[in-house]
């Protein structure tokens, strides 16, 4: 459900919980409240005004985060892959191709593709990349803390950087995380993992991150601190 209070839209999310859980959502400063089953709206409401400070703390924090410009796909562009920069080489070709040559990525395909044809062949190929490390990293996860999921998949998300069906057992990891440091895919991983567990962010929750993963407040700041892609309204 969501629902509009005093200016700031947001999403209500009932459970079966005891106590609510605030919370601002990277990248776009998404507003999400967890609430136990039975509790009143006007409750929630007060709840959300009584920290009406701290969401616009949040949300001013998120959106001076900087941005990346609109992307051509024109060389000498700025990619980032896992953390490391690289930058763009065009070669017009008639067939195309993806590869990585030191600092560069080389694209080739037709003088006249577009910039949304390049755009969806460099989002297939950066999926391809980020797939690799997850059939790498889940199974490692999973082994450590004994949470194992049946499935992932990768999928282009505004509004979380990962998510999670606790009953099929299925976590779904933002395709942008191909972009960011290791240690902050792995972050999301054990957080979707944890919630296949735990359904909120409560005290079995930090409890799970901080046995598996000490320093995952750390990972979680860093990520936040990234330079966010530039989203297409």
């Amino acid at each position: 459900m969501n629902i509009n209070i005093s200016g700031i839209d947001v999403q209500i999310n009932k459970k079966n919980i005891k106590n609510m859980h605030l919370s601002v959502k990277p990248p776009l400063g998404n507003v999400v409240v967890s609430a136990p089953l039975l509790m009143s709206q006007k409750s929630i409401e007060n709840f959300v005004r009584l920290n009406f400070g701290w969401i616009k703390k949040q949300q001013e924090k998120f959106a001076n985060q900087p941005r990346m410009t609109a992307r051509q796909y024109v060389s000498g562009e700025t990619y980032y892959i896992l953390g490391k920069q690289f930058f763009l080489e065009f070669k017009p070709s008639q067939k195309r191709a993806f590869k990585i040559d030191g600092n560069k990525i080389i694209l080739e395909m037709k003088a006249e593709s577009t910039a949304e044809q390049r755009e969806r062949f460099i989002r297939e190929e950066f999926r391809k990349i980020l797939i690799e490390q997850l059939n790498r990293l889940i199974p490692k996860w999973e082994e450590r803390t004994g949470l194992y999921c049946d499935s992932f998949k990768t999928k282009y998300m505004l509004t979380r950087w990962g998510t999670c069906n606790s009953k099929a057992k299925r976590i779904w990891i933002n395709l942008q995380m191909v972009e960011k440091p290791l240690e902050c895919l792995e972050y999301i991983i054990l957080h979707e993992l944890t919630h296949l567990k735990v359904p909120n962010h409560g005290k079995d929750f930090i409890a799970n991150m901080d046995k598996y993963m000490p320093d995952w407040k750390d990972r979680k700041n860093l990520l936040n601190e990234q330079i966010l892609d530039c989203y297409k309204e």
